[in-house]
């Protein structure tokens, strides 16, 4: 997945900014004086993302009237409106996104701003740039109904884990033909801090086998178009050599699914003679 720096808007500025755009004038000085409280839950955010325990970060809970639906509100009319006083902060973040890929997939192109713990339950955190992460249309439907509070439900975080340099999925062969293939999570034990459990929760949980498998089936036929001459004379040197060439065009990125099939099918020799026509 693609990792992030985290961005580097004020966090107090916004909510500063979000408290003079209000109208009500009792509850916008209601949020100026919550500021110290504000800088110490987003202090504990940080302190836990980076110790990757962020399932410990508490629910959000009222602080006197700046509850959920006022939280939600800011975000919705500050952050998300085209005249919000802070509109520029969240195209900002939505453009930290290398070559506008989502960082949760790496694949689809990002068209909103997702909260990293739902606002929905962690309200307080609705407008706090650390918690939103540029993402596709997919993946943030396929997240947004998790209740990150455990081990096992959480997601990588673009700001917080780089699991970019190792290759944590592989390919499995299902059938041989006509060609089936799968995309499955690694044991990634010797990760530690809990990284194995959170890889294969956001593996599952956005359904990365459904997009990946899909894309290499596709990668497949492509290849037999090339690959179909090669059959006729037995030429099996120059389709292995051609896949030692994918495998190196896509080799600084080893979290990707392309290095994945490629580091597969190198070592499939029923492939490599043959088995590339059975798709």
């Amino acid at each position: 997945m693609i990792n992030i720096n985290k961005p580097t808007i004020n966090d107090i500025k916004i909510l500063r900014n979000c408290a003079i755009a209000y109208t009500d004038a009792s509850l916008a000085q209601e949020l100026m004086g919550a500021i110290p409280y504000f800088t110490q839950i987003y202090h504990d955010y940080d302190r836990l993302m980076t110790a990757s325990t962020g399932y410990t970060i508490p629910r959000s809970q009222a602080n006197g009237n700046l509850n959920a639906d006022f939280m939600k509100t800011l975000y919705t009319k500050q952050l998300v409106g085209k005249t919000g006083s802070c509109r520029d902060d969240y195209d900002r973040i939505l453009a930290s996104a290398p070559r506008k890929k989502c960082p949760m997939c790496s694949e689809s192109i990002v068209t909103a701003l997702d909260h990293h713990v739902p606002k929905s339950t962690y309200f307080l955190y609705s407008v706090f740039p650390k918690n939103l992460v540029p993402i596709c249309s997919r993946c943030n439907e396929a997240k947004k109904h998790t209740m990150p509070n455990q081990l096992n439900k959480q997601f990588i975080h673009p700001y917080y884990d780089d699991f970019s340099q190792e290759q944590w999925f592989e390919v499995r062969f299902t059938n041989l033909n006509p060609i089936e293939l799968t995309y499955v999570c690694k044991d990634n034990l010797h990760l530690g801090n809990g990284a194995n459990e959170k890889l294969k929760s956001h593996f599952s949980r956005l359904k990365l086998d459904e997009l990946y498998s899909s894309n290499a089936i596709v990668r497949l036929e492509d290849m037999k178009n090339n690959f179909q001459p090669l059959l006729e004379i037995n030429d099996w040197d120059s389709v292995y050599e051609e896949l030692i060439d994918q495998q190196s065009m896509v080799s600084r990125r080893p979290d990707s699914w392309e290095y994945a099939l490629f580091s597969k099918l190198i070592n499939e020799r029923w492939y490599i003679e043959g088995g590339f026509s059975n798709i």
